[in-house]
């Protein structure tokens, strides 16, 4: 498989031979947007035109590199020959994945490699249906979605607050039938109590009606907001939690191909939204539309011939509503999409601030913000802006409407067809009719914001997890700890394998050293223990059960991880080392902190166990940070036990500490230890070398230094590095 996308004619006609990757760029020579296709065959990179004409034809065997040179928006596919660097084609941001996919193909031809087969990352992101574009950051088509069943989903999360709707569309109902009451009044006092000049009581009564109608209306107006505040809170809940538990759910699969920092728009701003369109939204479309229909009804009968005056106005408002309703959709999505970037640039900046700043690359990270920040605010302006130039059209239209009534309503007043108390109730009226006419573009506008909203959440909803648990998974409530790999291969991208063909058998109880250059899959070995990835090839059992088979939450019961690089959560100690069990006692807690060497460090702090330890644990120094996650480890009790780098970037004595710590907390579990120093693996069963992702060697520390094969080598270089530091300090 390739990437293939259709040549035009005249280009197709100047191709020579069966291409391997066509596609093509979307800014020309000039930096201008234009159209550029790029071909690549076995032998040939080529550059065309639309109309055919060929830009540059460069022999793969000329070629000695190719790669992506980046810039704001985009980026440029370079190829270095004999007479220097050759720009290829350039395009922006949106075709980086298949330009970054051509620099690979190209590069392993001119090496004599294998050609590559692209990822789902390297494929143009378009529609299966209809061949939209994808916005960067969803798989949602913005033009095909059936926007009627996501309503529908939609609206079941009102489902269990039914009763509480139902109340508030009665007082819905109560109080727009209430809202036509003081137009009818008002015909009354100045037909049958001003123009006869009626002096008596009848004024008074008949404004003390209109007074006690204003009550009763804001009182039902307050009771409903009440009820609508509540359930937009329930529902904003359970939105909310329903996107986070299915976020929980995923794989690290899923978070591997996204940035993290897009969710948090979805947990909040897109479940904001779809809680507006539920309690706001729907009982005021609701109102709006017993509202039309009412008002109307009172029209009609006041006077037939007015009535059709007034509504002259009313096909051309929908119509054009329905017009643009495609035009403020596709705004609102290219809005969202610029919020999605500068909450993905804001994420990275301050999850990296240190790297930002050990750089010196704030003005850059600036720059990068200013540009986003430019183009979400010229996106704000055309979604909004549109608004702004529509409603008053739309005013003026339903304007007219009122123009007609009071010329022939005023004609007939003169001519004593109608009453002028009449005319004014008409023209009351209309000002109500028209109020929710001319704001029914706008409903649209809420309702689009809404559906794109709903489109994104239910995306995450709807994703399957790429490590599912099997339909009858097997109980597992405590292990011996025999693991077995049989013919484990692996490749984060399918064309690229990280493991090839591992078989590895382990005892109970046994500690397995993995070591190995970087990239020689030691840490992909890991995850594939974990059951983070399930392997593209063979299976993985402990204690005879294949781990697909095994239910996730019961296999994590077993497994205790110690990673490199130590998370911690914004809470107490005590919180921290607890979090593998919750339950966990106090006596449990300080009794783990001691076999991990963290209690006498942690009395010394001010709060003792009770010490916050900030944001990704900044408080407190790495050592630290180190022995609290093996003693939560240790709480934890797994069977089995993984050591990811857990001495790494400490000094001497901090590694002694850990290291104690660690002996005690391998006792009797199956250990998988992975170990910067080597030194540190001496202590190991088995060591198990890993070369370009194949088992080099296995065998006791010992019986590898007398083989003098890749672990030897592995040893001696170490110990080099060593000297030279000794020397330099």
């Amino acid at each position: 498989m390739s990437i293939l996308e259709k040549l035009p004619p005249s280009v197709a006609a100047k191709t020579p031979e069966t291409p391997l990757f066509t596609a093509m760029a979307d800014v020309n020579e000039d930096g201008q947007l234009g159209e550029r296709w790029l071909v690549v065959t076995e032998d040939d990179v080529c550059v065309f035109k639309p109309d055919g004409e060929q830009r540059c034809r460069i022999p793969i065997r000329q070629t000695s590199d190719c790669r992506i040179v980046s810039a704001i928006g985009g980026g440029t596919l370079t190829a270095d020959t004999p007479e220097g660097p050759v720009a290829l084609v350039r395009f922006t941001s949106s075709h980086a994945g298949k330009f970054g996919f051509a620099a690979k193909l190209v590069k392993a031809l001119a090496d004599g490699e294998t050609a590559p087969t692209p990822s789902v990352k390297d494929l143009p992101r378009r529609c299966s249906s209809c061949g939209t574009p994808l916005l960067e950051g969803t798989e949602v088509c913005s033009v095909c979605t059936d926007k009627g069943k996501v309503a529908a989903r939609l609206l079941k999360y009102a489902k269990p607050y039914r009763t509480q709707m139902a109340t508030a569309a009665l007082m819905l109902i109560a109080a727009t039938l209430m809202e036509l009451v003081p137009p009818y009044l008002t015909k009354v006092i100045v037909d049958d109590v001003l123009q006869p000049k009626n002096i008596g009581y009848a004024l008074l009564w008949f404004v003390l009606g209109l007074a006690a109608t204003r009550i009763v209306l804001s009182s039902m107006q307050t009771l409903r907001g009440y009820v609508g505040v509540w359930v937009g809170g329930k529902l904003m809940g359970d939105i909310r939690k329903d996107i986070y538990t299915s976020l929980m759910r995923l794989s690290l699969g899923f978070f591997d191909r996204r940035q993290t920092s897009q969710f948090i728009g979805r947990v909040n701003s897109d479940a904001e939204a779809m809680r507006q369109f539920l309690t706001d939204g729907v009982m005021w479309i609701s109102g709006q539309v017993l509202m039309l229909a009412a008002i109307i009804t009172m029209l009609i009968s006041l006077n037939w011939k007015l009535a059709v005056y007034a509504v002259v106005p009313t096909p051309l408002i929908v119509i054009a509503s329905l017009i643009i309703w495609p035009t403020i959709r596709a705004r609102w999505y290219r809005h969202w999409r610029a919020i999605n970037r500068l909450n993905m640039l804001v994420g990275d900046a301050l999850q990296g601030i240190r790297v930002v700043k050990a750089f010196g690359q704030e003005p850059a990270e600036m720059s990068r913000y200013a540009d986003a920040n430019k183009e979400l605010v010229v996106q704000n302006i055309r979604a909004d802006g549109m608004w702004q130039g529509v409603f008053p059209l739309f005013a003026l239209i339903s304007t007219s409407g009122a123009i007609l009534v009071w010329y022939f309503g005023g004609w007939m007043v003169l001519r004593d067809e109608i009453s002028l108390g009449t005319l004014m109730a008409f023209t009351a009226y209309l000002g109500m009719f028209f109020g929710p006419l001319q704001w029914f573009s706008q409903a649209l506008n809420w309702t689009s914001r809404a559906m794109a909203s709903a489109d994104r959440v239910f995306e995450i909803m709807d994703t399957p997890s790429d490590v599912p648990d099997d339909i009858e998974p097997v109980p597992m409530d405590r292990v011996r700890g025999k693991v077995v790999l049989h013919q484990i291969s692996y490749g984060y991208e399918a064309h690229h394998p990280v493991l090839k063909n591992i078989d590895l058998s382990v005892e109970p109880g046994e500690m397995i050293g993995l070591v190995g250059h970087s990239g020689a899959g030691k840490s992909t070995l890991i995850n594939m223990i974990c059951r983070f990835y399930d392997p593209n090839q063979g299976h993985i059992s402990i204690d005879g059960i294949p781990l697909k088979k095994i239910k996730q939450e019961d296999l994590r019961k077993q497994i205790g991880v110690v990673l490199q690089e130590t998370f911690l959560f914004d809470g107490t100690i005590t919180e921290n080392i607890a979090y593998s069990k919750p339950d966990a006692t106090p006596e449990e807690i300080m009794r783990a902190a001691k076999i991990a060497n963290a209690h006498d460090f942690i009395v010394q702090l001010p709060d003792g166990y009770d010490t916050r330890v900030g944001e990704r644990g900044h408080r407190l120094s790495g050592g630290e940070k180190q022995r609290i996650a093996i003693a939560r480890a240790i709480v934890h009790n797994p069977r089995i036990l993984i050591l990811d780098e857990a001495t790494a970037s400490v000094d001497t004595e901090t590694e002694r500490q850990i290291q104690e710590a660690i002996s005690r907390l391998v006792k009797g579990r199956t250990t998988f230890a992975i170990a910067h120093r080597l030194s540190t693996l001496r202590n190991a069963d088995r060591l198990v070398v890993l070369d370009k992702g194949q088992i080099a060697e296995m065998g006791t520390h010992e019986e590898l230094l007398d083989k003098k094969g890749a672990y030897y080598k592995l040893v001696e270089a170490q110990r080099e590095v060593s000297k030279i530091r000794g020397v330099q300090g």
